[in-house]
């Protein structure tokens, strides 16, 4: 096993993000394999009892829901891994769950959290453009793409609510504080710039890139954009917006009308 997975830094990132390092759970309420969720009539299935037991008003929120979930427990950490630490984690979709543990109070959160059984990372050191390349094909394209396409079509919603979703988990980690000098800001930028601006669509199973729509460049450096272009359904099983929804302002117009 590479030593990086043994890390109090693997560890804690895991820990950070809900993330179970070894099986499920056995008194869980609900256990899914990843790998389970690329399957068109399970996945509906899954996200049907998941709406019910979210509360969500129907099934466009919580796939919603679910797919910023995913950008949260699966996505994040991994490219987190990859920029911040360099190295290259890969899960086995097949002994990976999602998982709804049985809840111990009325503040515990009914969202899925992430059991990971099968590991493996290698660093990404030389080569680093083609191992990046590598490690981004194989988080979108092959893992977690196919999965928002089932989303999209049971739902049914929009590719680029779903892909926003994924990207206000992974924007916020590449916007570092001043104190944070110690790190690779060249680095960082460069992979944020490769993720959302350089990489061909093809490392994300899609057309064109579908992350460049919701970054901005300002004083010559990318970020992710601070307000959402599209709306996530959120108000519509909360009864609020969320700060950074599009619909804010669209209501206050209203309003004033």
């Amino acid at each position: 096993m590479n030593p990086y997975l043994s890390t109090g830094t693997w560890q804690q990132l895991a820990q950070e993000h809900s993330i179970t390092l070894g099986k499920p759970p056995h008194n869980s309420v609900r256990t899914l394999p990843l790998s389970e969720l690329q399957n068109e009539a399970t996945c509906l299935a899954y996200v049907s009892w998941f709406q019910t037991y979210i509360d969500a008003p129907d099934l466009q929120v919580a796939a919603s829901m679910l797919a910023k979930r995913l950008g949260y427990l699966w996505t994040a950490p991994l490219v987190t891994a990859m920029t911040f630490h360099r190295q290259h984690v890969s899960l086995d979709l097949q002994d990976s769950f999602l998982y709804h543990p049985e809840p111990i109070d009325e503040g515990m959160t009914r969202f899925p959290f992430l059991a990971v059984n099968s590991l493996q990372a290698k660093p990404i050191a030389e080569n680093r453009e083609s191992q990046r390349a590598e490690a981004v094909k194989e988080i979108f394209a092959l893992h977690l793409t196919p999965l928002l396409k089932i989303l999209a079509k049971i739902a049914p919603l929009p590719m680029s609510i779903l892909w926003e979703n994924i990207m206000v988990r992974v924007g916020p980690l590449y916007q570092l504080e001043e104190s944070e000098v110690e790190l690779d800001r060249t680095q960082i930028q460069a992979d944020f710039i490769y993720l959302t601006q350089e990489a061909p669509g093809e490392v994300f199973d899609q057309r064109k890139n579908p992350l460049t729509r919701f970054t901005i460049c300002e004083n010559e450096a990318w970020r992710a954009r601070s307000e959402r272009l599209t709306c996530c359904f959120y108000y519509r099983m909360s009864g609020e917006y969320c700060r950074k929804c599009p619909k804010i302002d669209t209501e206050k117009d209203s309003q004033l009308k």
